[in-house]
């Protein structure tokens, strides 16, 4: 499966690029099981639509077949992105805690 496919394309970022975000906090997302692709797709629409370039930096997947249900997000404020989030099908649940850089490159593969 290729992931370059699933991150909407105003949302890629490239390993080099992924180390000059500074702006936001990383944090983990979980979706409903077998759903990331789907969720993906309402995310773009939902980032589109409602104008939340600002809000939402960044979208990684981690390639691991153990993240499968992960999508991690570089935001810019967690709250306001906390309740679009809730209103996309197939969200589970976010990781109040933003993430550090150290599991961001476990789980991406970066190290």
């Amino acid at each position: 499966m290729d992931t370059e496919k699933q991150i909407p394309e105003s949302q890629k970022v490239s390993a080099r690029d992924f180390w000059t975000i500074k702006e936001g906090n990383w944090y983990l997302v979980t979706v409903r099981p077998k759903k990331r692709e789907i969720f993906l797709k309402y995310l773009d629409n939902e980032i589109k639509n409602n104008k939340l370039e600002d809000l939402v930096l960044a979208v990684e997947t981690p390639e691991n077949a153990i993240y499968e249900d992960i999508v991690l997000l570089n935001l810019s404020n967690f709250q306001a992105a906390s309740l679009q989030l809730k209103k996309i099908q197939y969200f589970q649940r976010i990781e109040r805690q933003p993430l550090k850089l150290e599991q961001i490159n476990k789980m991406l593969a970066l190290e």
